[in-house]
């Protein structure tokens, strides 16, 4: 099928998503009557109809091939499954344990659409339990569920695509419940999970660390737990291939859109002009800001319990990312769209509802149209005499605008905020 056919069948979707996320806002009454007293039938069914049949028809009866990441994704799985070593016997970006967990699906079925479904089963295990923990502080998590469930840019990255990135917050979700029913001694606890997150997902999640560790009441403890398990898992790697496990951090080097430099760069290049191939310094640069802001906040919130704050500070530290990274890209906010969707969106008010669905639709939209223009990198202010060149930045500053809009708003929940996480 022609790749723009597709995007033309993604915009019906999406159109009918959104239809879907309207009509169950304005069925709070209803949607909390369920979570009283329905809550399993309801979610079930909500997986069924958004997730199951979805796969069903697009990967078995459209007999459409995965994209994404998933052709990647299964060369990794493949090799995994035939005892090969990561990183010497073949490439991955991600943390050492990702390729063989992965791998797992396609001992059941060798073929790529196994391992998208798996996605899938992970993301409604991580919704579950999100649902789960905010059903005990609000009547409408149900409600938000299936909202989610809508959510146009994790039907097309997960569904379609077979993102990972919502994994960082099953993470930091596994976390913040510990600490919730250990309120007290948690180091322990969340050093190692912290650490097996790091061994499972992406080197990138160890930018939510300085901010955990500035609300942590021990964060020494922690980090001596965490080093226990890392330093040997290190020390593993170097003796069997050397400093290849450092092949993760590569990834970081290349420019994509949308962030805060993306959109700057014609005002940047009439100043200093960029090399894209020795573009290091940059996501050094970003990476700063990345870390700061989350750290600060966490800094000013420091009074108040981990559990009260991680949501936010895991918020914060994500859409810092997509902001100031260089190398960020759209498909990186299914890393924190859940989290966004309970902790920060009230679909009472207008304007949050707005900007959900604008990030869900500018998230599908941009990148694709950014693809189909040849993924121009904007020197100069002289290319936006070219219309679809001007259409597709435009698009870059609206979904940038989004993402500010959800760090300040997660600022003042967690800064100011003083509505405490119950057990």
């Amino acid at each position: 099928m022609p790749i723009l056919t597709i995007f033309y069948i993604k915009l019906l979707i999406n159109l009918g998503l959104t239809f879907g996320i309207i009509w169950t806002i304005s069925r709070s009454d209803v949607f909390a009557r369920w979570q009283a007293e329905n809550e399993k039938l309801i979610f079930g069914l909500g997986f069924v109809l958004l997730r199951l049949i979805p796969w069903i028809g697009i990967f078995l009866i459209v007999n459409e091939d995965p994209r994404g990441d998933i052709p990647f994704f299964f060369y990794k799985a493949e090799a995994a499954k035939k005892g090969g070593f990561v990183y010497r016997d073949f490439w991955s970006y991600h943390a050492p344990l990702y390729a063989y967990i992965i791998s797992l699906p396609v001992w059941i079925w060798h073929n790529s659409r196994a391992i998208v479904l798996f996605m899938v089963l992970m993301e409604s295990g991580i919704l579950w339990l999100t649902y789960q923990t905010y059903k005990k502080r609000t009547s409408n998590a149900l409600q938000l569920a299936m909202i989610y469930y809508m959510l146009p840019a994790a039907f097309m990255y997960i569904l379609v695509d077979g993102q990972e990135e919502v994994w960082f917050w099953g993470a930091a979700l596994l976390i913040w419940r510990f600490t919730i029913k250990k309120p007290v001694d948690y180091e322990v606890g969340i050093g190692l999970l912290y650490a097996l997150a790091l061994l499972t997902i992406k080197v990138t999640f160890i930018f939510l660390l300085p901010a955990t560790l500035v609300v942590v009441k021990k964060p020494v403890k922690m980090l001596l737990v965490m080093a226990a398990v890392g330093v040997p898992a290190v020390g593993f790697l170097y003796w069997q291939i050397g400093d290849l496990f450092l092949m993760p951090i590569q990834h970081t080097e290349q420019l994509m859109t949308p962030n805060l430099f993306s959109i700057t760069r014609p005002f940047v290049e009439t100043i200093i002009h960029i090399n894209e191939k020795k573009s290091t310094l940059i996501n050094w640069f970003g990476l700063l800001f990345t870390v700061f802001i989350p750290a600060y906040m966490a800094f000013k919130a420091r009074h108040r319990h981990i559990n009260e704050v991680l949501p936010g500070i895991f918020i914060a530290c994500f859409v810092c990312m997509m902001i100031f990274q260089a190398s960020a890209m759209g498909a990186y906010v299914i890393a924190y769209l859940m989290a966004v969707l309970f902790e920060v969106i009230d679909i009472r008010k207008s304007i949050h509802v707005v900007v959900l669905l604008a990030v869900n639709w500018l998230t599908v939209v941009q990148p694709f149209v950014w693809v189909y223009i040849k993924q121009p990198a904007y020197t100069s202010l002289g290319m936006f005499g070219n219309p679809s060149f001007l259409f597709e930045y435009a698009l870059q500053i609206l979904n940038v605008l989004c993402f500010f809009w959800i760090l300040k708003e997660t600022y003042r929940k967690v800064v100011y905020s003083e509505n405490l996480a119950t057990a």
